[in-house]
């Protein structure tokens, strides 16, 4: 049983023990009352609590604006810049001493990142500022519209580096044993730092000197402010990606400097400027930044704190041993696994539930509401739901899950370990539903780990899984009989249509009975298959979805011998959901490299037979007719639920869950299977 002697040992930050090198690094902490007021709720005690519960040896909370100017809607994020946060705050930090862990805050400034909309809604305080702010009046090059900030006077530099004071003050009276500045991610301190954004010819920009200024500043009245105990450190990206910005041997010169000129005790490295980097792919490998970070150790004396994608204690073991870190920032993963350290710690590394890297956390909050993990429910519901409260019933009760995807496994695992006697059919040879058809998309196979932990920790709970099994109207009777259930649920998904049933017109595609049409799950399974099977011909991918797989499937089908593969939908751009997770950038690259032509704006006219014909939905009379061997349907889902009225008939105790009820994703199935298994 491997020990973990490297991440479990004990240290020290200043003055304050720390009983093992895991961290929490800032993350969204989205456990406040609203936008405006920034106040951490109780939902925010029980999730740092659970965390530091799981065995986590520092938690630093993300990124709590220090002025109003900093706010970002539509994000839910603290602020720290009045006394109202400090009771709250205390509330955190007297839940995690009281399981061991030490906690920290980062000191945070949006600056032209702000996005100040809501703060023009009526009702919001009258005399607010509409715009952002930053050293110069650089527009914002990451989205569209090019927001441009407002430039900061001396004045208003001055009302900000107080603010970072006396924010890290209600800090340290709260209880908390540190801060850490935000000087990372292109936030404000960054955008006086980078010569991209500070375009200033007065003492806050011009020379390096000058652009070092505002950062050190800001670390200065901190430490002034929390005084020679608590510790002090700050968060830097290692590298930008980005055009025009600092990069590794600029901040090499950076981090040695701020720790000649300033009293901090470590130096916490990421890596990108927005959230590409912050939030990588599945397919990047644990601890990737790791050639970054000891960049930076090369040239510190400080500890240094790494993250990026590391999932399992054997890899953060190996880092720590190699020295490549100090400390191993688990971000995503703690979403994920709150338990993560004592499942290592007690040898129990295969019980850990991976992040798979989806993303669902950052499109959660990036569009307004509360982190969510993809496939852990508990996430904000901790009182409720945390960890011990899985109780053994008093009278267990057989239950039938018919179909082994996310919504019936999680069932099965959560309804077994409160003792029910659980079976599980699945129709085909493999678990995983939708979960599994996702994985076996180019670059996405890490997904596919949600159905693998989901059956194994079902298994280890008791429940009985069985493949290979159809539950059909025929053959009902004679599995009721067999099994004899207290309850059944239904948990048979949903299903691609291949008449391309879509929100449109609600019906499928006109001459679609002509055409070679297939869903893009065939497509992905053919491909699985052993030989697999290739696609000679013109394809044609109808993206109406918008998510990873009408892009991805037009990947597939090139790299599976099609002699041109075109990818059309009626919308502005192709995959426009995965913007918000962060994984078009990811994606997209592909599909040019992959040779595949974008046809947006495009809707079907009609489908002939091996050709199909498509309009501009912004001018219906220009048609394209292109030949299409294979028509591919990444269009609408229809619920398999059929079974549900039978067992109604049958006067069987019943219940739908997941895509049986509505087509959705893996999360509101992952979340309808645990709520119902705790109420059987």
């Amino acid at each position: 049983m491997a020990t973990y002697q490297h991440l479990l040992a004990p240290w020290k930050l200043r003055t304050t023990e720390i009983r093992n090198r895991v961290v929490f690094p800032p993350t969204c902490p989205t456990w406040v009352s609203d936008p405006f007021s920034g106040i951490f709720t109780d939902m925010a005690v029980d999730y740092y609590a659970e965390r530091a519960k799981g065995g986590v040896g520092l938690i630093i909370i993300g990124g709590t604006h220090v002025h109003p100017s900093s706010l970002s809607a539509p994000l839910m994020m603290p602020q720290l810049y009045n006394d109202a946060q400090i009771g709250p705050l205390s509330k955190i930090a007297d839940a995690v001493h009281a399981h061991g862990c030490k906690l920290g805050i980062q000191l945070w400034h949006s600056g032209m990142r702000g996005y100040p909309t809501y703060k023009q809604a009526a009702g919001f305080d009258p005399d607010a500022t509409w715009y952002t702010v930053s050293p110069s009046q650089v527009p914002l090059g990451e989205f569209p519209g090019a927001s441009t900030p407002k430039e900061l006077d001396e004045e208003e530099i001055e009302e900000i580096l107080s603010a970072y004071r006396s924010a890290a003050e209600r800090a340290i009276k709260a209880g908390l044993d540190g801060v850490e500045l935000h000087l990372s991610h292109g936030y404000l301190p960054w955008q006086f730092l980078s010569p991209l954004y500070n375009k200033r010819t007065d003492r806050w920009g011009g020379s390096y000197e000058n652009r070092l200024r505002f950062p050190l500043e800001a670390l200065k009245r901190i430490r002034a402010g929390i005084g020679q105990k608590p510790f002090l450190g700050y968060r830097i990206n290692s590298t930008s990606f980005w055009p025009g910005d600092l990069e590794i041997d600029d901040v090499r010169k950076i981090v040695p400097d701020i720790e000649a000129k300033s009293d901090i005790d470590y130096v916490s490295v990421s890596a990108g400027v927005h959230h590409t980097f912050i939030h990588t792919p599945m397919e990047f490998k644990g601890g990737w930044e790791s050639g970054y970070v000891r960049k930076i150790k090369e040239v510190t004396n400080k500890p240094v704190f790494l993250v990026g994608r590391i999932t399992m204690p054997d890899v953060a073991e190996d880092l720590l041993a190699t020295k490549s870190a100090d400390a191993i920032c688990l971000a995503r993963q703690l979403f994920t696994d709150p338990e993560w350290v004592n499942k290592a710690a007690a040898g129990k590394a295969d019980d850990i539930r991976a992040c798979v890297a989806a993303n669902f956390c950052w499109k959660s909050v990036s569009r307004g509401g509360r982190v969510q993990c993809v496939y852990n429910p508990t996430i904000g519901r901790e009182g409720a739901w945390g960890a011990g409260t899985l109780i053994k019933v008093n009278n267990p009760k057989k239950a039938l899950v018919i179909g082994g995807g996310p919504a019936g496994l999680e069932y099965a695992r959560v309804a077994a370990a409160r003792g029910h006697q659980i079976t599980v059919l699945e129709a085909t040879d493999e678990l995983g539903g939708h979960v599994r058809l996702q994985s076996l998309l180019p670059s996405r196979t890490e997904f596919g780990e949600i159905a693998r932990w989901l059956g194994d920790q079902a298994g280890k709970n008791g429940a009985a899984i069985k493949t290979g099994i159809a539950v059909e109207e025929e053959n009902l009777d004679q599995i009721l009989a067999e099994y004899k259930p207290d309850h059944v649920v239904v948990a048979t998904g949903s299903k691609g249509a291949v008449d391309g049933f879509q929100g449109w017109t609600a019906d499928g595609l006109p001459g679609w009975e002509s055409g070679n049409c297939l869903t893009w799950e065939e497509v992905v399974t053919s491909r699985a298959m052993t030989p697999p099977r290739s696609f000679p011909g013109h394809a044609i991918v109808l993206d109406d979805l918008g998510d990873v797989a009408g892009p991805l499937t037009a990947v597939a089908l090139a790299e599976s011998g099609c002699k041109s593969v075109t990818l059309a939908t009626r919308w502005p751009m192709v995959g426009m959901e995965t913007m918000l997770d962060v994984y078009f950038e990811w994606i997209m690259p592909r599909v040019y490299k992959a040779g595949v032509r974008i046809m947006a704006d495009h809707f079907v006219r009609k489908i002939d037979g091996k050709n199909i014909v498509l309009f501009n939905v912004h001018n219906e009379k220009a048609e394209v007719t292109l030949p299409a061997d294979w028509i591919v349907m990444a269009t609408g889902r229809r619920s398999e639920n059929a079974l549900y009225p039978l067992l109604k008939a049958r006067k069987i105790s019943a219940e739908m869950i997941g895509d049986a009820n509505a087509p959705r994703y893996t999360y509101e199935a992952v979340y309808e299977g645990h709520r119902a298994a705790r109420k059987l």
